[in-house]
C-alpha cells in the first residue's frame, strides 16, 4: 500500500492597516440666544465706557503754587501720582495720602495742600521751610529752619551762623534738632553784639542747647543762657563792657551772663 503526504498549508494572519479609534461626535454648541447676545454687548458696552471715564480722569497735569521750588515739587508730586494707579485718577485720588507723602519725600515743605482740578489736573499749594542757621555734629554740616527742623545740608559758602554740637549727636532730616526759641536766640545775635562792636567767630553747645559759648572777634567769650531773652542779656553785656572800660580793663578769657542782673568775668 502506497502511503500518501499530504502537505497542509497553514494561513498566516496578518494586521493589515492599524486599528482606528472610534471617532466621537461633536455635539454643536447651541448658539447664544437673544438675552444672551445683548448681555455679551451690555458687558462690552459697560467695559469699553469704565475704561473711557478712568482715562477722561487720569491726572496728566500738576499745577504747583509755591514760593519757590516749584519744579522740583511738580517733579515728586508726578512721580508719587504715577506709582500708584489708585492715586493716578481724579476718582480715586486721596489727597491727605497724597499731602502726607509729599511731606515725607521732601523735607524742606512746611506745609501742602492738594485739590482736585477736573478734568485732568491736581493742583498743590505749598509753603517752604525758612532756611535760618546751621548745625554742625558728627563730621556733618546741616541746614536748619526756623523751628530748628533738618531741612537739608547746609550748602557751600552759606553765611548763616553755625552752631557747632559739642556732644556729635546724630541728626536725621526732618527731624527737629532744636527749638525755634533757640533759633531766634542765635540768628539775632549778630545783630545785637553789632553796637558793641563785637562780631561772632563760633558758637558751641555742650549738653544742652540752654548753654551756648559765642567766640567773639576781641578774643574772649560770652557765656549766655538761650532761656533768657536776649535783649536781657545783651543789656547786662553793655552795662559789663561800660564798668570795663571806666576801669580800662578787658575780659582775657570770658563774660558769663547767664545769671539775671549780674555778670562775672575773667
Amino acid at each position: 500500500m502506497n502511503e500518501r503526504r499530504v502537505r497542509v498549508s497553514r494561513q498566516l494572519y496578518t494586521r493589515s492597516e492599524p486599528l482606528r479609534r472610534p471617532v466621537k461626535s461633536r455635539v454643536p454648541r447651541p448658539a447664544p440666544n437673544l438675552w444672551q447676545r445683548r448681555l455679551m454687548l451690555l458687558a462690552v458696552v459697560i467695559l469699553a465706557a469704565g475704561f473711557g471715564v478712568w482715562k477722561l480722569f487720569s491726572v496728566s497735569q500738576v499745577v504747583v503754587h509755591a514760593p519757590g521750588r516749584v519744579g522740583e515739587i511738580q517733579s515728586e508730586a508726578m512721580k508719587l501720582l504715577k506709582s500708584s494707579w489708585r492715586q493716578g485718577n481724579l476718582l480715586t485720588l486721596n489727597e491727605e495720602d497724597l499731602e502726607s507723602q509729599l511731606s515725607t519725600t521732601d523735607p524742606i515743605l512746611k506745609s501742602v495742600q492738594v485739590r482736585r482740578q477736573f478734568m485732568h489736573g491736581v493742583v498743590l499749594s505749598a509753603t517752604l521751610k525758612q532756611p535760618s542757621m546751621g548745625w554742625a555734629s558728627d563730621n556733618q554740616r546741616y541746614l536748619l529752619d526756623k523751628d530748628g527742623t533738618a531741612i537739608g545740608a547746609l550748602p557751600a559758602g552759606s553765611t548763616l551762623p553755625v552752631v557747632d554740637d559739642g556732644s556729635n549727636l546724630p541728626v536725621k532730616l526732618g527731624q527737629q534738632v532744636v527749638s525755634g526759641r533757640f533759633v531766634d536766640f542765635v540768628t539775632g545775635l549778630g545783630a545785637g553784639l553789632s553796637p558793641l562792636e563785637l562780631g561772632v567767630t563760633g558758637l558751641d553747645v555742650k549738653d544742652t542747647t540752654l548753654d551756648l559759648t559765642v567766640t567773639t572777634n576781641k578774643g574772649y567769650q560770652l557765656l549766655m543762657d538761650t532761656s533768657r531773652p536776649l535783649a536781657d542779656e545783651l543789656a547786662d553785656l553793655k552795662a559789663v563792657e561800660g564798668v570795663l572800660a571806666a576801669q580800662k580793663k578787658a575780659p582775657a578769657q570770658y563774660i558769663d551772663l547767664r545769671v539775671a542782673g549780674k555778670a562775672y568775668y575773667q
